[in-house]
């Protein structure tokens, strides 16, 4: 069983950016806090603590990627 790697805030953007999405670490938090990223999740403490999923990121850009390729055939 492979278990999936948990990013930090900062490298989920680099690898966002990468791959042609714009941004920020408030912006990708804020939208973990709200749930409208399903690769990751926000657990408020005493500072808000984030987990973001390697293979539920890389299936989200996936995903984003084939709908970009098909709008602009």
């Amino acid at each position: 069983m492979k278990l999936m790697k948990i990013l930090t805030v900062n490298e989920a953007c680099r690898i966002l950016t990468e791959h042609g999405f714009s941004v920020s670490p408030a912006h990708l938090g804020a939208g973990l806090q709200q749930g409208v990223y399903p690769f990751g999740v926000a657990i408020q403490m005493k500072q808000w603590v984030y987990e973001i999923y390697d293979t539920l990121l890389y299936k989200w850009i996936d995903e984003r990627s084939a709908e970009r390729e098909e709008v602009s055939a």
